[in-house]
């Protein structure tokens, strides 16, 4: 079963500026950290389950390459990205 994916504007914004940031230091490295966390989007639609609780109904998968991890519900068939957040930021 391939479950929906709803990108929230928040999630939107933090991947943008992450995506320009990255082409900012060196290009194409912008297009890496876009086509890494797409695969991650693209492994939640398929497989969204098995991702332990990490603050109250959230979940979150980390990047491999770049300090960033995803915050993400499942919600029904949908899973719905909250936060494309870099890991050295205070979340709040």
């Amino acid at each position: 079963m391939s479950f929906l994916l709803e990108v929230r504007d928040r999630a939107s914004v933090e991947f943008i500026e992450g995506y320009l940031w990255y082409e900012q230091q060196r290009d194409g490295l912008g297009e890496a950290f876009h086509d890494e966390v797409q695969e991650h989007f693209e492994f939640l639609r398929q497989r969204p389950d098995g991702f332990a609780k990490w603050r109250g109904p959230y979940k979150k998968i980390n990047l491999e390459r770049f300090p960033y991890l995803i915050v993400f519900r499942v919600v029904k068939s949908t899973v719905i990205i909250f936060s494309v957040f870099h890991n050295k930021r205070d979340p709040k």
